[in-house]
């Protein structure tokens, strides 16, 4: 649906606020490198420096790793999602900034190699659809992290900012006796039926406003520093009527 024809179903609903589609705070852009000329601009009218969000980039012609950016974290922060590796600061390479209109990728060859093609998926905060949260670990079982989806979430991925550690996963689907790891290629898993800290959700459900964590080191371990991405699921709050779902 273009954007004005939007506009216009807008109007005519009378919808003050302005109704809100999924490519409002979805895309997938393609673009092409320029590392000989950077700051590389990339405008998908995003505005990033007002809702925040997640930038996931990958290179399509190199066997490069997936590159994940967040506003929580910070402009030139990045993560890898096929990897266990900390946290690498490329502020001197203008790794990635976010704009209020996109955002800007620099002297990085996995994300911004000359000529090369590139896909980068964007996601913008928004109630009922995606969160991010950065929280400090305690080592504490049962502890309660609060989050602002404002609805159950159907999917969640946490990853250390400090240490080398997995990629731990939650879904609806499996339940919270159960993970998978984003970073491998491993069968659903749980850590020990006797063990009622069930590795990362110390068996219990997430709700509409906290989820929880066990002491485990991937997820909060004393001393560490983590990020977690919060999918919501079916929640019937978009388009024209706002009695769509975009995200199941």
């Amino acid at each position: 649906m273009s954007n004005v024809h939007k506009d216009l179903m807008t109007a005519a609903a009378g919808n003050a606020g302005g109704a809100t589609y999924v490519e409002d705070l979805f895309e997938t852009r393609l673009y092409v490198g320029t590392l000989n000329t950077y700051p590389n601009n990339i405008v998908n009218g995003f505005d990033f420096d007002d809702k925040g969000g997640l930038v996931w980039i990958k290179n399509r012609d190199q066997g490069d790793s997936h590159y994940w950016y967040d506003t929580n974290r910070g402009d030139h922060q990045r993560l890898n999602s096929d990897s266990t590796s900390a946290e690498t600061d490329e502020t001197a390479q203008v790794g990635l900034a976010f704009n209020s209109d996109g955002f800007s990728v620099g002297d990085i060859h996995q994300t911004n190699a000359g000529s090369e093609n590139f896909v980068a998926w964007c996601w913008l905060k928004q109630e009922k659809f995606f969160d991010i949260v950065t929280y400090s670990g305690n080592a504490t079982n049962g502890r309660a992290i609060n989050h602002n989806l404002g609805s159950t979430p159907g999917m969640i991925i946490v990853k250390s900012k400090t240490s080398s550690t997995h990629w731990a996963v939650y879904h609806r689907s499996l339940g919270e006796g159960h993970y998978t790891l984003l970073n491998t290629n491993d069968a659903k898993s749980v850590y020990d039926s006797n063990n009622t800290n069930s590795r990362y959700w110390n068996n219990t459900a997430p709700t509409s406003t906290q989820f929880t964590v066990s002491n485990d080191g991937w997820v909060n371990g004393s001393g560490q520093d983590y990020v977690a991405y919060i999918f919501a699921h079916d929640e019937e709050e978009f388009g024209e009527n706002s009695d769509e779902a975009i995200i199941n």
